[in-house]
């Protein structure tokens, strides 16, 4: 169980005329609530053609929040972006990273305590394709996974799966229970311990392989599992070292030492293939994790850690083209625009900039950190990203904030949340 520490102090924002920036999209019916004697329960609206669970309240439209971990304790703070103010602060035993997954949940790793805490941030949209219906309720944890080394967290195929590296094994939650309030979990074994991944991908478990050297906790190849977790066949690629992994409808990635792994299944079945990396990518500029967003088959990461890194790489998972962009400092964080066409990163000269993902020009830049970020400091915590809408969210850990970014206008700074700690990550939900 978590426990809940005293609420900081609101966040300070920008002039209120900047919140106005915020993300809008078409207005949905407005919930109708009803006193019960001091409870205020939600009732569906005239009109509305979806029920509101229990302990929700319909919203006129998309409410987004910010999950914002502290890279010094096991802190996960909630803000509400529509005013800036913090909903809920959550503390678990270890500094913690967020994983989003379904624009709803987070999925905070406690490493080193071997606990996966999973957090509903209390914020959803459902998109009945010509309208959409959004709700609230309050965030708080609603589960905790339990085991050794808890690593990797893939969302894919209504699912999520979460590997204990010291385990060898991966806990799989089902997306669909979540809305419940539960955490229905079933367990994928991998061949033996590792720092490896299970991706959940059409019907199917895409299953890191140990690499069989003492030395090398990382995977080496990959098998393919049936829905009971059953072995299938192992891939004829070799994956060495693999560290990075993206998960689409019908396809996955794994970056390796030696290129990046694809197991894919068509008419014909399951097949795998390596794609090279760009000239002049290295064992030491190669990426190690991969960025995306739903439905667009684009992936971008840094070339490499700070220390060796090399600008950014996009790849188009469909066509197997790549786009190596050269930034003027080295790359400290990289993500997406969600339809894929606009890269970001954050440089080491304080800088975040935006770049043509099919060009790789840049189209614009603003300062974000207060003082260029000294990559030589191993005891530094890196800027992060994250993306939602029209949105860009960057921390500065060094300063204990975070910007938001319109990044279709010139990268404007529309506000920045003084959130008082050193974010080591971050997410979105309820767009």
């Amino acid at each position: 169980m978590h426990t809940t520490t005293p609420a900081r102090p609101a966040p300070t924002v920008a002039p209120a005329a900047m919140l106005t920036a915020m993300i809008t999209t078409a207005l949905v019916a407005a919930a109708c609530t009803t006193d019960t004697g001091g409870e205020t329960t939600a009732s569906t609206p005239a009109g509305s053609d979806l029920a509101v669970g229990a302990g929700a309240t319909e919203v006129d439209g998309p409410q987004p929040r910010l999950a914002v971990t502290d890279a010094h304790s096991g802190t996960v703070a909630v803000l509400d972006l529509t005013s800036g103010e913090e909903l809920e602060s959550l503390t678990f035993d270890n500094p913690t990273k967020v994983t989003m997954v379904d624009d709803r949940y987070a999925f905070a790793i406690d490493g080193p305590g071997g606990h996966a805490h999973v957090v509903d941030l209390g914020t959803w949209t459902v998109d009945h394709g010509d309208h959409t219906h959004s709700y609230v309720a309050e965030p708080g944890e609603i589960g905790t996974l339990d085991g050794a080394k808890p690593a990797h967290v893939v969302p894919g195929d209504g699912k999520v799966a979460v590997f204990f590296d010291g385990d060898g094994a991966a806990q799989v939650v089902d997306v669909a229970a979540l809305d419940d309030g539960e955490v229905r979990t079933t367990t994928v074994h991998a061949d033996g311990p590792h720092h490896g991944v299970i991706a959940p991908v059409s019907g199917h478990f895409v299953t890191s392989r140990p690499s069989g050297t003492p030395d090398d906790t990382h995977p080496g190849s990959f098998e393919l599992r049936d829905a009971a977790g059953t072995p299938v066949s192992a891939f004829d690629d070799a994956c060495p070292r693999m560290h990075g992994e993206a998960v689409f409808d019908d396809h996955m990635l794994g970056a390796c030492d030696d290129g990046v792994f694809v197991a894919h299944v068509g008419a014909d079945g399951w097949t795998s293939e390596k794609i090279a990396y760009p000239d002049g990518i290295t064992t030491a500029s190669r990426p190690t994790t991969f960025r995306e967003q739903p439905g667009v088959p684009t992936v971008v990461a840094t070339a490499g850690p700070a220390a060796t890194n090399d600008g950014v790489l996009v790849l188009d998972s469909t066509t197997r083209q790549w786009q190596h962009i050269h930034t003027p400092d080295r790359a400290l964080a990289a993500h997406l625009s969600g339809d894929g066409r606009i890269v970001f990163a954050v440089l080491a000269d304080g800088t975040f900039r935006t770049y043509d993902a099919a060009t790789g020009a840049e189209t614009a830049a603003a300062p974000v950190l207060a003082e260029p970020y000294d990559w030589s400091d191993t005891s530094a915590v890196p800027p992060v990203i994250a993306v939602a809408g029209k949105r860009a969210y960057v921390s500065d850990p060094a300063s204990h904030v975070v910007h938001e970014i319109d990044f279709a206008d010139n990268a404007r700074i529309a506000r920045t949340l003084d959130v008082g700690t050193a974010v080591s990550s971050l997410g979105v939900a309820g767009l």
